[in-house]
């Protein structure tokens, strides 16, 4: 069963755009040390709506729930939450679902 993992991050008002970037690029930059991952797209709020909408999306797609579980818990993916996303987060939504 195919997994998706969606999570959304609002950041502090206080976030740079290095501190941004560097969200983005880490997380791009998983796919080629995480095996599990099969597909992650991810990129800042396009800023259609002038309120309401989160500032950074990402998609990351598994071939299984383990796959999922693997990521969830690697320790480079550890290393990013701790030392790029956390320091600039505000909020957090995700969501994991079965594709079809």
């Amino acid at each position: 069963m195919a997994i998706r993992h969606v999570v959304m991050f609002q950041f502090v008002e206080t976030a740079t755009a290095t501190q941004r970037q560097a969200v983005r690029d880490g997380l791009r930059a998983l796919k080629a040390r995480i095996p599990e991952i099969k597909a992650i797209q991810c990129n800042h709020d396009a800023g259609l709506q002038p309120t309401g909408n989160f500032d950074f999306c990402a998609t990351v797609d598994f071939e299984s729930i383990n796959d999922y579980k693997v990521y969830q818990t690697h320790a480079d993916h550890q290393q990013l939450i701790a030392e790029a996303i956390k320091p600039i987060l505000k909020a957090r939504a995700a969501v994991q679902f079965e594709l079809e």
